[in-house]
């Protein structure tokens, strides 16, 4: 099979997988949606961090933006909000870059399409700028198929949120908890503002959901997730049993944002 079939045959394959009833709504809806890159870079130290960061603002981010990918957001650690969370410490020294494309295959093709292009922001250090990678590719939900970006402040907070199932059954009943349920929706209600809802086609943690939300301080994130947390809705929806064990593993990071990102 050549490469650029088995591409559209993995796109097919995976609308087919969150549309099992596709009617042409659905199927509409579904055209709109983007496929998320969610990269995390592991560096050696604070400082190869910092660089690193640094290099993506200068490089990366313009680079991204020439291949076609309108909204680059660069990240680290919050280490502030994280601050004795253990399951946070292994991205102490992380630089997160989130990115979205209207197709699979322009994931697939980035390298290529970045060394054709002459990039220079992964590959043409003299010296080790990252020692490890994590790559995901995400299938945005229906109802938030973009990247939105609802705050650019500089003191904004962002969440990252992963929520790994233990079966892929599992995991499709959980962004239905989210997509038809409400759950998505009750978020908006209560203030938290999503920047990307997936779920992951391809990469660690799966079978799993990733979302990301965003708030202008932290003082706003604590009202909102205690507004989620105390209604009556939540309450409602998170004891049905159709939503049981959706959820079984959770990461939790606060991330801030590069001086030049742009979510």
């Amino acid at each position: 099979m050549q490469r650029r079939d088995f591409l559209t045959a993995a796109t097919a394959a995976g609308l087919a997988a969150v549309l099992p009833t596709a009617d042409a709504q659905a199927a509409d809806a579904a055209s709109e949606r983007r496929y998320i890159l969610l990269e995390t870079y592991f560096t050696q130290n604070a400082d190869k961090r910092d660089a690193l960061v640094a290099k993506f603002d200068e490089i990366l981010i313009p680079e991204r933006n020439k291949l076609g990918f309108d909204k680059v957001g660069v990240f680290t650690l919050n280490a502030d909000l994280n601050k004795g969370d253990r399951g946070a410490e292994p991205f102490a020294n992380a630089v997160f870059v989130v990115s979205e494309a209207a197709t699979l295959d322009a994931l697939a093709t980035l390298q290529d399409r970045s060394v054709a292009e002459g990039s220079n922001a992964l590959n043409t250090s003299d010296d080790l700028d990252f020692v490890d990678q994590e790559v995901s590719a995400l299938l945005a939900f229906p109802t938030q198929p973009q990247i939105t970006v609802p705050f650019t402040n500089e003191g904004r907070v962002l969440q990252l949120r992963t929520y790994n199932s233990p079966n892929f059954e599992r995991n499709f009943a959980k962004e239905k908890m989210f997509d038809v349920r409400g759950e998505l929706d009750l978020f908006r209600r209560c203030g938290m503002a999503p920047v990307f809802f997936g779920r992951t086609l391809f990469g660690s943690m799966a079978p799993n959901i990733a979302y990301m939300l965003s708030f202008p301080n932290d003082e706003a994130r604590r009202e909102g997730w205690s507004k989620f947390v105390n209604s009556d809705e939540w309450k409602e929806m998170s004891g049905e049993k159709e939503f049981a064990r959706t959820a079984t593993r959770i990461r939790n990071l606060f991330l801030k944002p590069s001086p030049k990102s742009q979510i």
